[in-house]
């Protein structure tokens, strides 16, 4: 290894031992600061001379001890990124509470040999861990949801610029006392979430940071901006703002609340509502995820509560959306909104979308990078013309993706649990083309009574046994989920079965859906047959982005799997 982690003190006596040392000035290095609770992180250029302004610093007063990390072929932009990196994983892995306000560098970029960088980072972890400065091994918190959605996670120069856009206009709608909304479009794995955190975040820790947190470098001098500005705002404003993250979806709702709870900082736990929610108090800005996902009064099974609800603000419940509700309870608003990722019945519309923000200033933006496969843009693209039956050749992802499909379903199902052993967070997932039999049973007793949901051939599986955090539920792995327990979240590899409801019809050269075959009333009852098909469409889509490293396939449905494989190699 060619780095090397060296403990100082933290006082006088150990600034003079880092003068001493071969790179104690004029060499960028990455430091952290700590006693047996707390921990700062920060990289720098001249190890000596930010040693004094931490021990100037009232904040770091109680720290002990210094590690740095000191490495013959470090470069200024690997240390930002390693920063960066290491502020995520200490945040993930809580032996720490972390002094750190901001994240890091302000957005990611790449630079010479990134990847060289990028695998150091697991050495180094490794490192920490034999000095009992982390607890947790690194694959085993890249896998957790605490580290995906991090408030410290960098943001691409397109989310870092739509991040900045939204601040000011918030500052500006709010100083002249407009009804202001920023709508952020993207699809699948785009990103969203992780945007809407890292906003909510700055938002709430700007106002504590003082020029010790603010960067060394000249190059970062718009972030230091916006910081002041946004200081300047709250000063005239005359407090700080009160902030709401509605997240329409039960499961990854839960999981939000448990990353917010534990990374502290200013994130409350409480701050993460569902769309009723809204109702309880009066929000300066409110945050909506999965904006697609709110319900209108339709196709619902919670029809009385919606009822209360739209008519406690003066609403006529027939012609209300839950986005209503949350205008009305707000005085600006930021918004993810991608209509393709609709799924159900009582889904917003285009239409209600639109006229719920029909007398608020809208500002927009659109993610467009693809963040959650490796095969990026490219493979999402893939799958839309797949569907839309326009692809004409079959793509090459083999170097950068793993698209297989699978002529016995059963071989899948055990691929993705060899490969849920090798990296972790593996999960198969359905169509909703079975009844949901087992529903309010144990699984063992779904076993031993033979009440098994899904039915192929000879095989029997068993849909998931719960709705809340399926993908780390303990026998998750042994279970099918479905669209409404797998959107919004981050898979390695996802295998994804096609039900008997969605077939390839070679005369017509389209995608067909039989409804009779199709068993979510939530999705199919009072709605129009072409409005269910491209819900179904919709739902296999997302599903099929689920996975990071690769997406296993198969399919009922003869048809459907001849057609496939004209796109998709066939597992050996």
């Amino acid at each position: 290894m060619s780095f090397s982690i060296n403990k100082y003190d933290f006082n006088e006596e150990g600034r003079a031992d880092v003068l001493n040392s071969r790179k104690g000035k004029d060499w960028p290095v990455v430091y952290l600061i700590h006693n047996d609770k707390e921990l700062y992180i920060g990289e720098t250029q001249n190890a000596y001379n930010r040693f004094e302004q931490h021990l100037q610093n009232p904040k770091r007063k109680d720290l002990k001890e210094i590690r740095i990390i000191f490495d013959e072929e470090f470069n200024k932009s690997a240390v930002l990124d390693i920063e960066q990196s290491l502020i995520q994983l200490c945040g993930a892995d809580g032996k720490f509470k972390l002094q750190n306000m901001n994240g890091g560098q302000s957005a990611k970029h790449n630079y010479y040999q990134r990847e060289k960088y990028i695998n150091k980072l697991s050495q180094i972890w490794s490192a920490l861990i034999k000095k009992n400065m982390a607890t947790h091994e690194y694959e085993e918190l890249k896998n957790s949801n605490i580290f995906k959605y991090s408030p410290y996670n960098t943001l691409t120069p397109e989310q870092d610029d739509v991040s900045r856009k939204v601040i000011y206009d918030i500052i500006d709608k709010m100083s002249n006392q407009e009804d202001g909304t920023y709508v952020i479009n993207g699809g699948a794995g785009t990103g969203k979430t992780i945007v809407l955190i890292n906003i909510i975040n700055k938002l709430l820790t700007y106002s504590k940071l003082d020029f010790d947190e603010s960067r060394e470098d000249d190059d970062l001098t718009e972030s230091v901006q916006l910081i002041h500005d946004y200081k300047d705002f709250l000063v005239k404003l005359g407090r700080e703002l009160k902030i709401g993250y509605v997240v329409p979806m039960t499961s990854i709702r839960k999981t939000i609340k448990m990353v917010f709870k534990n990374t502290g900082n200013g994130l409350k736990a409480n701050m993460v509502i569902g769309p009723f929610d809204v109702l309880k108090d009066n929000y300066d800005v409110i945050f909506v995820d999965e904006a697609h996902r709110l319900a209108r009064y339709k196709n619902i099974g919670f029809r009385g509560e919606f009822k209360k609800c739209a008519e406690q603000l003066g609403l006529i419940p027939e012609d209300t959306t839950q986005l209503d509700m949350i205008v009305k309870k707000s005085k600006y608003r930021v918004i993810v909104y991608d209509n393709n990722q609709t799924v159900k019945g009582s889904d917003i519309t285009d239409e209600q979308f639109n006229n719920a923000l029909k007398d608020s200033k809208v500002s927009r933006s659109v993610l467009t990078t693809q963040m959650r496969c490796v095969g990026g843009e490219l493979y999402t693209d893939y799958i839309s013309n797949i569907f839309d039956c326009t692809q004409e050749a079959k793509l090459n992802l083999d170097n950068e993706y793993r698209f297989e499909l699978f002529e016995d379903v059963d071989q899948m199902i055990k691929e993705i649990k060899n490969l849920d052993k090798k990296y972790g967070l593996c999960r198969n997932a359905a169509g909703y083309a079975w009844e949901w039999i087992s529903k309010g049973k144990k699984y063992n007793d779904v076993i031993k009574e033979g009440l098994e949901d899904i039915k192929i051939g000879d095989y029997k599986y068993v849909w998931n046994m719960t709705n809340e955090e399926f993908i780390i539920s303990p026998n998750a792995i042994n279970e099918i989920g479905c669209i409404h327990t797998l959107q919004g979240y981050d898979l390695n590899y996802c295998g994804v079965i096609f039900g008997e409801e969605i077939d390839y019809n070679p005369t017509t050269n389209k995608i067909e859906v039989d409804l009779d075959k199709f068993y979510d009333k939530y999705v199919k009852n009072g709605c129009d047959p072409d409005v269910v098909r491209t819900y179904i469409i919709n739902s296999y889509k997302v599903i099929l982005t689920r996975g990071i490293k690769g997406t296993l396939v198969y399919a009922c449905n003869k048809n459907m799997q001849d057609y496939l494989k004209k796109f998709i190699n066939v597992a050996k």
